[in-house]
């Protein structure tokens, strides 16, 4: 059994969670993190933790930029962002889906715009994606 912390410079979005199984988006892919599991501190890409309770719940939640660190039985998750399935507005998701894609059409004058608007495309993205693993139908 493991203890998971999801952290946000805004809050805590969970902490001390039971589990026993966690699913990690990393920039080099996603790990399964399992009883007996090496130590490891790895980046994490923009996508979906998946934590397994003891009963074989599966509880979702979205990350985007920051570190992941497993520790004994400890998985400390830090990121620029993160909230639960339940919490996700299917309607704002979508509208700054709509916006990010209308931006990146139009001309971009520098890298750093693009790579912005990349980034919010592809966290709606992700939030959408997010919202159906609770059952809503879009």
């Amino acid at each position: 059994m493991f203890t998971l912390d999801i952290l946000t410079p805004s809050g805590v979005v969970v902490k001390d969670f039971k589990c026993t199984e966690v699913l990690v988006p990393t920039v080099q892919g996603e790990i399964d993190i399992l009883e007996g599991h090496t130590h490891v501190l790895t980046k994490l890409s923009t996508g979906i933790v998946t934590a397994k309770d003891a009963e074989g719940k599966a509880w979702c939640f979205s990350v985007t930029h920051g570190t992941c660190k497993v520790l004994g039985q400890n998985i400390s998750i830090l990121s620029m962002t993160s909230e639960s399935a339940e919490k996700i507005d299917v309607d704002r998701a979508k509208a700054a889906l709509e916006k990010a894609e209308k931006k990146l059409s139009e001309s971009i004058a520098s890298d750093s715009e693009l790579q912005k608007f990349r980034r919010k495309k592809e966290r709606a993205e992700m939030r959408i994606k997010l919202a159906y693993t609770r059952g809503d139908s879009y």
